[in-house]
């Protein structure tokens, strides 16, 4: 296999042309037809995982998040980017980023995040929004440990509280402008990963009981998802691929012990 054939085969679960144009997507370090034994999946092109890959062996890695996102206008030796990028080159590992074409694809970040808390009867609110129904009605509290247990973080919540819960609406990374149309399909809870100050005030007074849970827990169920179909689809292959998922937070806090 080759990276193009990884290229072809995510383009098919999430295609490129889907993303926001303001995002970058796709093979953004590498070359198309080197040669793929071992593939690295994970959030974020840190420099923890640059190493991981060269350590393991992976000629490929696979992130969420866009490891280039803005253009470069200098690249600093010294500087985090600049260390990963020069320590990548050297090893000839390729970098693909399926960003906002899979928050919005079948099966990718928001509906990974509704099945990793369970909601049935999901529907697809818009692009990044799914609302669904808990299956059972669950107090403040017993939704707290829920997400705790889930999510592995302590969700900041805010906002007025209708016990029980059992309408919740969700929505992977910074979504706060998703609140309006969460209050206006009868949602309880709104479970974001990020949402700004503004947005935050105008869910309350739409009746949502907000939970901030994070940009990085409430994006992981989308990675794994995607790492695992990778691991479904390539024991079909003649000769499968290996795989390894990289699921450390990136920055202190991030999660609770996973």
């Amino acid at each position: 296999m080759n990276v193009r054939q990884v290229l072809d085969w995510l383009n098919a679960l999430a295609p490129f042309e889907s993303a926001e144009d303001f995002d970058n997507v796709g093979l953004l370090m590498g070359d198309a037809e080197a040669q793929v034994h071992t593939v690295l999946f994970g959030m974020d092109v840190t420099e923890k995982l640059a190493r991981e890959a060269v350590s393991v062996g992976a000629e490929l890695i696979v992130t969420h998040h866009p490891f280039i996102f803005h253009a470069l206008k200098r690249i600093d030796y010294t500087g985090p980017q600049g260390r990963t990028l020069c320590l990548l080159a050297r090893a000839h590992v390729s970098v693909i980023a399926a960003h906002t074409n899979w928050d919005k694809a079948s099966g990718g970040v928001s509906d990974s995040l509704a099945q990793a808390l369970g909601l049935r009867g999901v529907v697809r609110a818009d692009d990044y929004l799914r609302v669904g129904e808990l299956p059972e009605p669950l107090s403040a509290d017993a939704f707290d440990s829920l997400i705790a247990e889930r999510l592995h973080i302590r969700a900041r919540r805010f906002g007025p509280l209708s016990e029980p819960l059992s309408r919740v609406a969700v929505a992977g990374g910074a979504y706060g402008e998703g609140g309006a149309l969460a209050a206006s399909m009868d949602a309880q809870a709104f479970v974001v990963g990020e949402i700004r100050h503004h947005e935050l005030l105008d869910a309350c007074a739409r009746g949502l009981a907000v939970y901030d849970a994070g940009h990085f827990p409430t994006e992981l169920p989308g990675v794994t998802a995607l790492y695992e179909r990778f691991l479904a689809d390539m024991a079909q292959a003649d000769e499968p691929v290996r795989a390894m998922l990289h699921a450390n937070a990136p920055y202190p806090g991030a999660l609770l012990a996973f």
